[in-house]
């Protein structure tokens, strides 16, 4: 199984190195692209720096010309990584709030038939460190709780981005996050995915709060993403796919718990 880890970063270069070499050393071994939008601060340096050491393809640098946002980030990394020919893409922040320890968890479910992972904090052995402020825990589980209800889902944690997919899932659900940003795209990939018929599991970790520099969420973009789960629901896709068989949760637990 081919990996690919996807890492959006903006103004990241004091994390970017740190989390390279967190996870270069996941086993299985896995590839790592940076999609930069063109960050002041030299992060697109720090990643050519760090690439230089390493064999041709274990770390690559994608540049964009304008800061467009997480979700054109993720959409330009998924869709290279594509092309790259990988079997398995996987997406985390750069900022370390994603324990990279996780990452082996979320490839043995995929393994094991899954079509995705979801990295999940709001199920048991999941959670967020206590550094995380109270409307910052409000916005990320409400919002999480106002989508299920909407899209009609069962997963716990539809706002995070912590997520492992196999190849044929992201195929099947093009175009990517077009027309959605921030918390909203999250939500929009999970729900595509599981209108199309991909088997779903979720896996329990716990957010940490980012090591270095400032947090890029903002209300703005939770406020917006309530207006787009509308969105998403309108223009929910209906044709059958080979992703697999209905969506479940991890093993002995509840999907709608």
């Amino acid at each position: 199984m081919r990996v690919l880890v996807v890492l959006p970063t903006y103004e990241e270069a004091e994390n970017v190195g740190l989390m390279i070499d967190r996870l270069l050393k996941v086993d299985p071994p896995l590839d790592v692209l940076v999609v930069d939008d063109s960050s002041p601060d030299g992060t697109g340096q720090a990643v050519l720096e760090v690439a230089s050491t390493l064999p041709t393809g274990r770390v690559r640098l994608l540049t964009r010309h304008a800061k467009e946002g997480l979700a054109a980030a993720y959409r330009d990394g998924f869709n290279r990584g594509l092309e790259l020919g990988y079997d398995t893409v996987v997406q985390l922040d750069a900022d370390g709030s994603h324990p990279v320890e996780t990452v082996t968890t979320l490839l043995d479910a995929l393994e094991d038939g899954a079509d995705l992972a979801l990295g999940t904090r709001y199920m048991p052995g999941g959670g967020v460190t206590s550094e995380w402020a109270w409307y910052r825990k409000a916005i990320s589980r409400g919002g999480s709780v106002y989508a299920r209800l909407i899209l009609g889902l069962p997963y716990r944690d539809l706002t995070g981005g912590f997520k492992a997919w196999k190849a044929p899932t992201l195929e099947a659900i093009k175009p990517i996050g077009g027309d959605v940003s921030g918390y909203a795209f999250q939500i929009q990939t999970t729900f595509r995915a599981h209108r199309l018929g991909a088997r779903i599991v979720e896996v329990p970790f716990v957010f940490q709060e980012r090591e270095r520099g400032k947090s890029k969420m903002s209300p703005r973009i939770a406020i917006e993403a309530v207006g787009a789960v509308w969105r998403i629901r309108r223009h929910a896709p209906t044709r059958p796919t080979s992703c697999g068989p209905a969506h479940e949760a991890t093993p002995g637990s509840s999907a709608s718990s």
